[in-house]
């Protein structure tokens, strides 16, 4: 209990001085400063910047209880398959290059945020002046932020703020990667268990009642095990359209923004404001775009299974399977933008036109 008072307590002080650092004060200089169009641009740049940790800070806690029952449904789907099964060893590999991805996020996530506070720090030691870690106007209320105290006080609030940004960003996207890994590992664990199943049609060894057995079972499991993918889909789909809609939106003026700033903005903030709105959303369409091909792969294996050489009744539920997989799974922003590559290149296209309309 003390624990948990103790995390609230911080989580509290993480949040209200994001918003405070983050959100109230870039909104107050934007209000200041709106007919310069410059600096409107740097403090919509900040406050989109700012707003996509402080949503994902707010998905993660209003969708704790829908995650636990995600996080259910992966612990199921490590069970359908037998361990010393080359289908779980197909699952379990998924799984480890999600996990190695996770540490790359990791490493991204810790670089951009660590030169983003340690370089004006050093630079304030080893100089002749004082750095901030760049914002496009000072803190509400503590100007001018170069004085002291107000400018230890901003250092200290914008670390927090900074902290905040970080957990919530590296949390979110490596949650998102667990998730989209376990739905692509039980893809490929059926895609095995179809190759498997090819190879037992063309078994001359195996007795025909032992394979014909064989087949059925296989079948049914495969079966089994797709509805469960469906299953998992739909929650997956379910509780991430609206997070990945209003990023869509976010990321858009985040990308913009950087661009219509880039010279006159300083190096660091214009990489974390850059790794901010691309990375997620990079990963998001090619995530999705994955979740497609690992469903096209499934189909590829089952049409080449050998159902052909199957009885009748085996070979309707093969057909039977690939009807159903003629619609592939995927992932939606605001269940209207599919997430794929083409996807990620129209918003690239469309960021592009509106900076070339503002220049």
């Amino acid at each position: 209990m003390v624990a948990f008072s103790c995390l609230s307590i911080v989580g509290i002080v993480l949040t209200t001085t994001f918003v405070y650092v983050g959100n109230v004060s870039q909104v107050m200089y934007l209000l200041r400063v709106l007919p310069d169009r410059l600096e409107a641009f740097k403090a919509c740049n900040c406050i989109s910047a700012t707003s996509v940790p402080l949503s994902t800070f707010v998905f993660m806690w209003t969708a704790r209880n829908s995650l636990q029952k995600v996080f259910a449904m992966c612990r199921l789907g490590l069970t359908f398959a037998s361990k010393e099964s080359s289908a779980h060893a197909a699952l379990l590999r998924t799984l480890h290059k999600s996990q190695r991805l996770a540490w790359l996020v990791i490493a991204n996530q810790g670089f951009s945020h660590f030169i983003y506070l340690v370089a004006p720090l050093l630079l304030t030691i080893f100089g002749n002046g004082r750095y901030l870690p760049t914002t496009p106007g000072d803190t509400y209320g503590l100007s001018p932020k170069y004085e002291s105290p107000f400018f230890e006080i901003t250092f200290i609030l914008t670390t927090i703020a900074t902290a905040f940004s970080a957990i919530n960003q590296t949390g979110y996207i490596i949650l998102f990667i667990t998730l989209v890994g376990h739905e692509l590992g039980n893809f490929y664990a059926i895609s095995e268990t179809l190759n498997n199943l090819h190879e037992t049609m063309l078994d001359r060894n195996i007795p025909e009642d032992e394979k014909r057995t064989t087949i059925h079972d296989t079948l049914v499991f495969c079966i089994k095990h797709h509805q469960f993918v469906r299953k998992y889909h739909a929650m997956l789909k379910d509780l991430y359209q609206t997070i990945f809609g209003a990023h869509f939106l976010m990321m858009t003026v985040v990308l913009v923004t950087t661009l219509q700033t880039l010279n006159a903005w300083d190096v660091r903030n214009t990489i974390l404001t850059g790794v901010t709105g691309i990375l997620p959303l990079f990963l998001y369409c090619f995530g999705g775009e994955l979740v497609i091909s690992a469903g096209e792969e499934m189909a590829a294996a089952l049409y080449s299974c050998g159902w052909e050489l199957m009885p009748a009744s085996q070979a309707r539920l093969v057909l039977m399977m690939l009807r159903v997989t003629q619609k592939p799974l995927h992932l939606t922003a605001a269940n209207i933008f599919v997430m794929n590559r083409e996807t990620f290149g129209d918003v690239a296209q469309t960021v592009y036109k509106i900076y070339t309309v503002f220049n």
